[in-house]
């Protein structure tokens, strides 16, 4: 279970490592990974091994718990988050083997409340398509983590299956965890016991797997559990309770006890699964990358050309990586106490290697004159421009800001890129690494884990205006209202409701605006029940953004948020917002053509408006992540858009709807302060 590393007391000499003295073959590996977690500014990991398909190696690396400075061993109890789908999926697959459950069935036929919102994948669905990851619904997160504590885990596949699918069934590989939870519910009906007893005496049991638990409660009473800490601020984050959709991700474990469910793995599953069933499980049920399969609960990458049956977790303060190459009969846990850590993904390479006998390619030392890239060969502006691809049909467009690149792809957030060497860039984090691209004469290869594409740069000469960017600006205000409407306004409140409808979330709300200050404050609910809030806003200096159930999030001095909290849309004034304003070409928004307006502030922050060049309203803006505006009408004198579709990678569309406008009331300055998340989000009175 989806920013920047700082450098901290991790860095430097820890307590001795804990375990068992390794035997010499494995000293190497040790001296690697131990590299590897000073390096990434991990507290603490445990790791198991396993060569000829048994136990051959534990071993505990740092701190479990950094304020009591306890350390790290290979019995220590860590969440385990996603490698907890691999369990689900074997307790359907065994009640599959025990005649109680078939995969081609309809989840409804053991589920009878279960329903997706498109009718038509609704009636064709089955239990095969919840293991894989190929329902058509888009990662639903949002909801699953608001709902935890207020909604049965019934009440939760519900409210998922009124969310709108962004694919047709089996059309794409979409992470869902809701629908996991689905499939752990079909296995504990199966079974006449809930979910966490299938678990326990279905496999943990059989296992000898003592230690592990899907009770945070008894995670925590243990003696040797880990302390979970951010990987930005390095801060101890708590162990998060995610009870009602388990199957997804609440198993609590050790290396050691992890260790003998890879083995069963590389023993064909027995005692657990028939022949068949473990069969069909590490076979690719779904494409999730032209290099990379889904099975039933485990992704099916390749390493050399060999198979390898894999499965990471994240979830607050804890990353895990399970995996095994059948062929081999090697097999890794790696369990450690830090959010989205980067060895994870390094893990795998690293054992791997040391299992194969190859040994890390020598790196020649550097002096701090050497470690920097060299200056780029053509200059770093040059590469700006527009590139194109036929096949398939892509269209990413490089853009020179100040001293860096930054890549925009339809539909996204713009990307910072970071110079690596000659012409070759990588975005920059916290977009996770292997996403670069390498320029030459022709174009760009841009290159990303199991995807490789060619784009010809575009020789489009530079667009001219045919207005200049005040005459332009002074449209836009004029369309709006004009300047005496929009001078004589000093606040505004408007009555919303929004629609998360990739999440099957909806909420109620005000938006305030007053003194350069903006708030807005959500009450959310899913099938008629409240779950939580949600409020953003910028208080004139920073902005921030909280949740009642997540964590306090941190603020962020923003001159773009000063922008958007204009209460003039930043129509009077823009120049006083913005240090750079240009027009650098037209696009089509909804059919309609539209100059393209780039803003830049003085930071670097940009914001992209998109201007009908026939009635000169804004009909989409380009932040964090794209926003279509319609429903332009009059209220207060002046013109403005009453409904708005932010398209966001992570939450889908999120559709806003102006119903009510207060202008020039007196607003509670309490409104533009970021309330703590257990606190209730009181509307202030009118």
């Amino acid at each position: 279970m989806k920013r920047s590393f700082l450098v901290s007391l991790f860095a430097l000499t820890l307590p001795a490592l804990a375990s068992a003295q390794p035997s010499s073959e494995f000293a190497a590996l040790e001296k690697e990974v131990e590299a590897a977690r000073i390096k990434h500014k991990i507290p603490g990991l445990s790791l198991a091994v396993l060569k000829d398909g048994k136990l051959a190696y534990t071993h505990g690396f740092g701190l479990r718990d950094v304020a009591k400075k306890l350390p790290a061993t290979p019995e220590t109890l860590y969440s385990i988050g996603s490698s907890t789908k691999a369990f689900t999926a074997a307790s359907v697959l065994m009640a599959v083997d025990a005649g109680k459950v078939k995969l081609t069935e309809r989840p409804v036929t053991y589920l009878p409340y279960f329903q997706l919102h498109d009718p038509e994948a609704s009636a064709k669905i089955t239990v095969s398509d919840l293991l894989c990851h190929r329902s058509g619904l888009p990662r639903t997160d949002f909801l699953m983590l608001a709902a935890e504590g207020t909604l049965s885990r019934k009440e939760l596949i519900q409210a998922v299956g009124t969310a709108k699918p962004t694919a047709k069934l089996g059309a794409a590989f979409q992470y869902q965890n809701i629908l996991f939870a689905a499939a752990g519910e079909i296995a504990a009906n199966a079974f006449g016991m809930p979910y966490e007893q299938v678990i326990e005496q279905k496999i943990f049991a059989p296992l000898g797997m003592t230690r592990s638990t899907l009770s945070v409660a008894k995670a925590l009473a243990d003696k040797d559990h880990a302390i979970g800490y951010d990987p930005a601020t390095q801060k101890p984050l708590a162990w998060r309770d995610i009870g009602t959709t388990a199957p997804a991700g609440a198993i609590n474990s050790s290396v050691v006890d992890m260790a003998k469910w890879v083995e069963a793995m590389l023993q064909e599953a027995k005692p657990l699964l028939s022949a068949e069933s473990y069969t069909a499980m590490t076979t690719k049920q779904m494409t999730m990358t032209p290099s990379i399969g889904y099975g039933y609960g485990w992704f099916l990458p390749k390493w050399k050309g060999i198979s390898v049956v894999e499965h990471g977790g994240n979830i607050d303060g804890f990353n895990a990586e399970v995996a095994f190459v059948p062929e081999k009969k090697w097999g890794l846990v790696m369990l450690s106490n830090v959010s989205g850590s980067p060895l994870a993904s390094e893990i795998q390479e690293i054992v791997w290697r040391n299992l194969s006998g190859e040994k890390p390619e020598e790196k020649k030392p550097t002096t701090p004159d050497t470690a920097k890239p060299a200056p780029p060969p053509v200059p770093t502006k040059d590469e700006a421009g527009s590139y194109v691809s036929t096949a398939p049909p892509a269209t990413m467009k490089v853009t020179f800001e100040k001293d860096h690149l930054v890549l925009t792809v339809p539909g996204q957030p713009p990307y910072v890129m970071q110079h690596l060497g000659g012409r070759v860039y990588q975005l920059a984090p916290p977009v996770p690494a292997g996403m670069k691209a390498t320029f030459d004469e022709k174009g760009m290869t841009w290159e990303q884990p199991g995807t490789k594409l060619t784009l010809v740069k575009d020789k489009a000469t530079t667009y001219v205006a045919p207005l200049t960017v005040d005459s332009l600006l002074e449209k836009m205000l004029e369309a709006a209202g004009g300047r005496a409407a929009w001078s004589k306004h000093k606040s505004r409140v408007d009555t919303v409701t929004v629609d998360f409808e990739n999440q099957g979330m909806q909420a109620t709300g005000e938006t305030y605006q007053s003194q350069g200050k903006q708030s807005q404050r959500l009450n959310v609910s899913t099938i008629g029940k409240k779950i939580g809030w949600i409020a953003t806003g910028y208080d004139g200096k920073a902005a921030w953004i909280s949740f009642s159930f997540l964590p306090p999030q941190p603020t962020q001095n923003s001159e773009r948020a000063r922008a958007e909290a204009d209460l003039a849309m930043g129509l009077l004034e823009p120049h006083k917002l913005f240090e750079k304003i240009a027009i650098t070409g037209t696009e089509k928004v909804e059919g309609e053509e539209c100059y393209v307006l780039l803003k830049t502030t003085k930071s670097g922050e940009r914001m992209t408006d998109y201007v009908s060049i026939k009635s000169f309203f804004v009909l989409r803006r380009d932040t964090d992540a794209p926003e279509i505006y319609s429903d332009f009408r009059k209220s207060g004198g002046v013109i403005v858009p009453h409904k708005s579709i932010q398209k966001t990678p992570s939450m889908g569309n999120i559709v806003t709807v102006i119903k009510s406008t207060r202008w020039d009331v007196p607003v509670d300055n309490k409104v533009f302060t970021m309330p703590s998340p257990g606190s209730s989000l009181a509307t202030p009175s009118r």
